[in-house]
């Protein structure tokens, strides 16, 4: 594979941000599956390189985060898959780190339930791969770039040298895809996402902005992509598997998820968190960026319905007197539905709405409208995928005026 626009040799201690001298890595490797034989060299590709630009492993301690949402069958596309974190331990030891743990903090089940689920909790047990929730919550001290200021995260990430940040490539119906960036909210204590859902729900940019003040604190050394097998449509928990046969990987996870979304159909600038993070002056610089491949070439994914329309994307160019805001966001925000034949009244999007807008009626989810912050947590944490965004037709005739008169493609959607 062709190499270029490759820096000089540079490292990274721990997980310290790097500063705007330190050259990004970023690696692209076709993965026909989840065996050894297509994963290992495929892993070592991406890897090695962000190994060697942290100065190496050898007698350090590593923490993966993998993207474990839930595990609910097998090869359930809403999670890393299991072969890529066992092949990832195996890379991270075998190039002499001391210590490699799990640690992830999923919507429902544990850490070890959803490892035992997927069949490898023994493996990696023989492997010395250690796996937990995460359970010591504390406020983080503020960075001067951050935005938030009352951040409170999973504080275990500082017992170890390096993080290794495992996402899966999905679609998400708040921040359209969901990468490495994204993948670090499960540091947050669940009572508190559902708080940040909440407090920012209907502010896209605000919560990319969260997200972004929590990369900042974490700043994972190690960023890997999963995109052998990846979710699309009604993503992140409940879309449709559809393969992409390729993992990638980057030593920083803004630069990654950018490249990513270009691979797989989206422009980078459409994405609220690279979107934020440009506007506060933290994307990385082109020329900062080393891409040793040439990106693959995929089918674009089928995106979710955006659930609020976003009048900067319309360019209007002018304000929206405060009479009309109201009845205008009802005409036009995009609504949680059930589809009454996939929903088996578990209750489970009950329990996960941050404002209890929701409640079980005959069996079914009942739907305040009024008081739904539309951050779709219950489309999210759905066991069976019953509940889908769903645009009004004001909001469908809005759309297809502005692709008519500012001349773009309309998105392929499920």
């Amino acid at each position: 594979m062709a190499e270029k626009q490759i820096a000089p040799d540079a490292a990274t201690q721990g997980n310290t941000p790097a500063d705007s001298t330190t050259p990004i890595r970023l690696a692209f490797a076709p993965c026909t599956d989840y065996t050894t034989q297509a994963l290992r060299p495929a892993l070592e590709h991406v890897l090695h390189p962000q190994i060697k630009a942290a100065g190496g492993v050898s007698g350090k301690t590593v923490m993966l985060k993998p993207n474990l949402l839930a595990w609910r069958k097998a090869n359930d596309p809403q999670a890393v898959n299991p072969r890529f974190i066992v092949e990832t331990a195996k890379v991270f030891l075998d190039a002499g780190a001391s210590r490699v743990a799990i640690l992830e903090n999923p919507a429902v089940q544990t850490t070890p339930q959803i490892l035992r689920a997927m069949g490898i909790s023994d493996e990696l047990k023989s492997l010395g791969v250690d796996a937990a929730n995460f359970t010591n919550y504390r406020k983080q001290p503020p960075l001067d770039a951050v935005c938030f200021r009352n951040l409170e995260i999973a504080d275990e990430f500082r017992e170890y040298d390096f993080v290794a940040d495992l996402a899966k490539a999905k679609t998400h119906g708040m921040m359209t895809l969901t990468f490495c960036v994204k993948n670090l909210f499960g540091l947050v204590n669940g009572g508190d996402r559902l708080a940040w859902h909440l407090a920012v729900g209907r502010d896209y940019d605000k919560f990319a902005d969260m997200l972004i003040d929590l990369y900042l604190v974490v700043r994972p050394a190690f960023n890997l992509l999963d995109a052998v097998t990846c979710m699309e449509g009604n993503g992140p928990g409940s879309g449709t598997p559809t393969d992409r046969n390729f993992i990638a990987g980057g030593t920083d996870a803004l630069a990654l998820d950018a490249a990513a979304a270009r691979v797989l159909g989206v422009d980078p600038d459409e994405l609220h968190i690279i979107k934020r993070a440009k506007a506060r002056g933290l994307f990385p610089a082109p020329e900062s960026v080393g891409i040793l491949d040439t990106p693959p070439v995929c089918e674009p994914l089928a995106l979710p319905e955006r659930p609020v329309m976003d009048m900067a994307q319309l360019h209007l160019g002018v304000g929206i007197p405060r009479w009309i805001q109201k009845p205008l966001y009802k005409a036009l925000v995009v609504n949680p539905k059930v589809d009454p034949d996939k929903c088996v009244g578990c209750g489970v999007c009950v329990k996960m709405c941050p404002p209890k807008s929701l409640k079980l009626s005959g069996g079914k989810p009942d739907f305040d409208l009024p008081h739904c912050i539309r951050c779709f947590c219950c489309q999210e944490h759905c066991p069976k995928g019953a509940i889908e965004p769903k645009m009004t037709r004001t909001m469908r005739f809005v759309k297809a005026v502005d692709r008519l008169f500012r001349g773009t493609k309309k998105r392929k959607s499920k």
